[in-house]
């Protein structure tokens, strides 16, 4: 049975996390993933509150990596965990406008949502479904990092490459691991606390994409 309404603070988040490896922000409808959310104290105003700002500050702080990629859902994933998930998605190919975007912060650096698309013209809403599209992209493939918030009032995101915001040992370490060496440690990981209970069931919440 994982975990609900037990943490109350930012270190037991990290412990949260940690443990898991990889967990999901908010619950995914449908399946038993460990959730930050649903492993917050609180009602669900305090529970919404909580863990986005848990996710947030342990992000910045470069104590986990979040982004898109179980079943899509903004996903946490620890330190121990980030070079074996990189190595797998990091070969994903990219759409034109994904890759407009890692050029553009390859070459200007961090900038914020507000930042992109005015500077590569994601303006309307057709433009603005591609470039959540894109972004969504770029997040499951592990290109990019959210490293911060716009000011008030905008609290959009602020992102970078990945290769310039995580620490180069683990970028290091994820070229060197083998694509069959990431695919055990990630399977072993989630048998291990049984979110999974065999090792196909993997593909459940990570995809074909991956775990092929």
């Amino acid at each position: 049975m994982l975990e609900e309404g037990i943490l109350t603070g930012e270190d037991e988040a990290l412990s949260f996390i940690n443990k898991y490896g990889i967990v999901t922000l908010f619950p995914v409808r449908g399946k038993n993933f460990p959730s930050l959310y649903r492993a917050t104290r609180g009602n669900r105003e305090e529970k919404f509150r909580d863990a986005w700002a848990w996710a947030d500050s342990l992000a910045y702080k470069k104590q986990i990596h979040y982004g898109k990629l179980v079943c899509k859902q903004v996903t946490l994933v620890s330190l121990e965990m980030f070079p074996y998930v990189h190595r797998l998605c990091s070969e994903s190919r990219l759409s034109k406008a994904s890759q407009r975007i890692l050029d553009f912060l390859g070459e200007e650096g961090r900038t914020s949502t507000t930042g992109l698309r005015e500077n590569l013209d994601f303006k309307g809403k057709e433009k603005k479904n591609e470039f959540l599209r894109a972004v969504d992209e770029l997040q499951m493939a592990f290109a990019i990092a959210i490293v911060d918030r716009e000011k008030p009032p905008r609290l959009t995101h602020i992102y970078d490459i990945i290769e310039r915001w995580m620490p180069k040992k683990l970028l290091d370490k994820a070229r060197c691991i083998g694509k069959d060496t990431a695919k055990r440690k990630i399977i072993a990981k989630m048998l291990e606390h049984s979110v999974i209970s065999k090792a196909e069931d993997a593909r459940r919440f990570l995809g074909a994409r991956i775990l092929l």
